[in-house]
C-alpha cells in the first residue's frame, strides 16, 4: 500500500513539475509579445518625433535664411556700389598711366639721340687713340732699334736685358719693402700677442682648484682595523679582486694605502673601503661585494654627473655619451698634482677668450681645449701619448678633424697646422703655468733635480751646476779656459734640447751658462 502511494506521489510531482513549466512558458511567450508591442510602439514614435524635429529644423533654417538675407543684404548693395566706384578709379588711373607713358617716350627721344651722338663721338675718340697707340709702338720699336745698334746687340737680347734689370730692380725692392715690414711686423706682434695674453687671463675669473687626489684611507678607530684585517687577509684579496687594487698595510701605521694605475678603480676602492670601514660588525664575503657594488654605482653616477656638468658649462652641446664618460672620469686623473677634469675646462674658457680675440669661432675653441687631454682617462691602459689616444678616440665619435688636429697636436706628436692647434697649445701652457697649478712631489723634485745637475756636469768645461727657482731654471758655470762664448752658446742649447728629451717636468726650464773672464793687468814700479 505504501509503495502505491510513493508512486502516486511521485507521478502528482512530475505532473505538477510539466504543468508549471507549460504555463511559466506560456507566461513568458505572453510576456515577449507585449515587450515586442511596446518596442515597436516606442519606435513608432520615436519616428513621429523625429520627423517634427527635421520639420522643426528646415523651419528654423529657413528663417535663419531669411533673417541672415536681411541683414546682408544692404552690406552687399554697397559693396556693389564700392566695386563699380573702384573700377571707375581704376581705368582713371590706366588712362593716366598711359598718358604720362607716352609723354615719357617723347621726351626720352631727344635724350637717345643726343646719346647715339656721343657714341659716334666716342668711337671717334677710340679711332685716334688706336692710331696713336699704333704710331707710339712703332716710334717705340725704332727707338729700341737705334739703342740696340747703339749698343751692338739684337733687338730681342737688348729687351730681355732691359727687362732683367727691371725685374732685378723690382725685386730689391721688394726685399728691402718686405724686410722693413717684417721688422716692424715683429716688433708689433709681440707686443700684441702678450696684450691678447694679458686680456684673456684677466677675463678667467676663476679661482685656482687645489683638489688633490687621495690614494688611502684611515682605519676610523681600532675596533674597525681588528674587523678588517683579519688573519689570512681574505677582506684585502677579496677587495683586491673585485677593485682590481693593490692594498698596503703596516702593522704600525693606521693607514690603508691604495695602489693601482687606473685612477676611477683607486677612486672605487677607497669609496668602497670607507663604506666598509663604517660597518661596526663583522665583515663578510657579501658585506664587501654589497658595499663595492654601491660604492661603484655611486662613483659611476658622479662621474656622468661631472661629465654633464663640464659640458653645460662650457655651452657644449651634441658630444657623444662616451666623450662626456671620459670627461667625467678626468676628476680622478692628475698630472704633476693637478686635477686633469679642472684643468680642461679652464683650457677650454682659455681658449676660447683667446679665440674671441682673434674673432675665431668661439665654440669650436672651447670644444677642443676641452676635449685636447682627454687621453689621460685612457692613458694607463693604452699604449701611446696621451695626445694621439686621446685624438683616436675622438676622431671615432665623429669629432670634426679640425678639433682632432688641434687635440693630437698639442704636443707636438703632429706638427701643428692651423690656429686652432696652436691656440689650444698656448692655453694648455697657460692653465699649466699658473702659480700653484703644478708642482712635484718630495720624491720625484728630488729625481729631476739630480737629474738636471748630471746632464749639466756631463759636459766638459762645467764647473759647476746649480737648480733654482724650483727646478725651473739650470744655472752653468762654465770653465772659460775651456769654453768660449761661441762653445758656451751651443752648450746652452745642447743642454736644453736633451732635457727636453730625458727629463720629465711640468712648465719650462730655462738653461742659463755663464762663463767668467778675468782680465789682469801690473804696472812697472817706479
Amino acid at each position: 500500500m505504501s509503495i502505491q502511494w510513493i508512486l502516486a506521489l511521485i507521478f502528482g510531482a512530475l505532473l505538477g513539475g510539466c504543468i508549471a513549466w507549460f504555463l511559466m512558458n506560456y507566461l513568458k511567450s505572453l510576456e515577449k509579445k507585449r515587450a515586442l508591442a511596446e518596442a515597436k510602439e516606442i519606435l513608432e514614435r520615436a519616428k513621429d518625433a523625429a520627423e517634427l524635429i527635421e520639420m522643426d529644423q528646415k523651419e528654423l533654417a529657413l528663417e535663419i535664411e531669411e533673417e541672415i538675407w536681411t541683414k546682408t543684404e544692404p552690406e552687399l548693395f554697397k559693396l556693389e556700389e564700392n566695386i563699380e566706384d573702384l573700377e571707375i578709379k581704376y581705368n582713371e588711373i590706366k588712362e593716366k598711366i598711359t598718358r604720362e607713358e607716352k609723354e615719357a617716350k617723347n621726351s626720352i627721344r631727344p635724350k637717345q639721340e643726343e646719346l647715339a651722338s656721343q657714341e659716334k663721338q666716342l668711337r671717334q675718340v677710340e679711332d685716334r687713340i688706336q692710331s696713336f697707340k699704333k704710331n707710339q709702338s712703332s716710334q717705340l720699336n725704332h727707338f729700341v732699334d737705334q739703342l740696340a745698334a747703339k749698343l751692338n746687340s739684337s733687338r730681342s737680347l737688348f729687351i730681355q736685358e732691359l727687362v732683367q734689370e727691371f725685374v732685378n730692380e723690382a725685386q730689391v725692392r721688394c726685399l728691402k719693402e718686405s724686410s722693413e715690414r717684417l721688422a716692424d711686423l715683429s716688433n708689433s706682434i709681440e707686443q700684441r700677442a702678450k696684450r691678447i695674453l694679458a686680456i684673456a687671463i684677466d677675463r678667467f675669473a676663476r679661482p685656482y682648484c687645489s683638489e688633490r687626489g687621495l690614494g688611502s684611507v684611515e682605519f676610523p678607530d681600532p675596533h674597525a682595523r681588528r674587523l678588517f684585517l683579519d688573519q689570512h687577509k681574505k677582506n684585502i684579496q677579496l677587495i683586491q679582486e673585485i677593485c682590481g687594487c693593490d692594498l698596503m698595510t703596516e702593522d704600525d701605521s693606521e693607514t690603508i694605502h691604495i695602489a693601482g694605475f687606473d685612477p676611477v678603480r683607486r677612486e672605487w676602492t677607497r669609496r668602497s673601503l670607507e663604506k666598509i670601514l663604517k660597518e661596526k660588525k663583522s665583515i663578510t664575503v657579501e658585506l664587501i661585494k654589497r658595499k663595492t657594488a654601491e660604492a661603484k654605482k655611486e662613483l659611476f653616477r658622479q662621474i656622468k654627473q661631472d661629465g654633464d656638468s663640464l659640458a653645460r658649462e662650457l655651452n657644449l652641446r651634441d658630444l657623444h655619451p662616451e666623450i662626456r664618460q671620459m670627461m667625467g672620469s678626468l676628476r680622478y686623473r692628475y698630472s704633476f698634482t693637478q686635477n686633469q677634469h679642472f684643468h680642461c675646462s679652464e683650457v677650454g674658457w682659455l681658449c676660447g677668450l683667446l679665440a674671441s680675440e682673434l674673432h675665431l669661432p668661439v665654440t669650436t675653441a672651447r670644444r677642443a681645449g676641452m676635449l685636447h687631454d682627454i687621453g689621460k682617462s685612457m692613458d694607463h691602459a693604452m699604449e701611446g701619448g696621451h695626445a694621439v689616444i686621446g685624438a683616436d678616440f675622438i676622431q671615432q665619435r665623429n669629432e670634426s678633424q679640425e678639433i682632432v688636429h688641434a687635440v693630437r697636436a698639442h704636443h707636438f706628436d703632429e706638427q701643428p697646422n692651423s690656429d686652432l692647434a696652436y691656440l689650444v697649445i698656448a692655453a694648455d701652457a697657460i692653465s699649466g703655468a699658473r702659480p700653484g697649478a703644478r708642482r712635484s712631489a718630495l720624491e720625484s723634485y728630488a729625481q729631476k733635480v739630480t737629474e738636471l745637475e748630471a746632464i749639466a756636469k756631463s759636459y766638459p768645461g762645467v764647473d759647476d751646476c746649480y737648480i733654482l727657482s724650483g727646478g725651473r731654471e739650470v744655472r752653468v758655470i762654465a770653465n772659460e779656459k775651456q769654453l768660449d762664448d761661441v762653445k758656451a752658446l751651443a752648450l746652452s742649447k745642447e743642454l736644453a734640447t736633451r732635457i727636453e728629451n730625458e727629463v720629465n717636468y711640468p712648465g719650462q726650464i730655462k738653461v742659463v751658462v755663464i762663463r767668467n773672464t778675468f782680465v789682469q793687468e801690473t804696472t812697472k814700479s817706479g
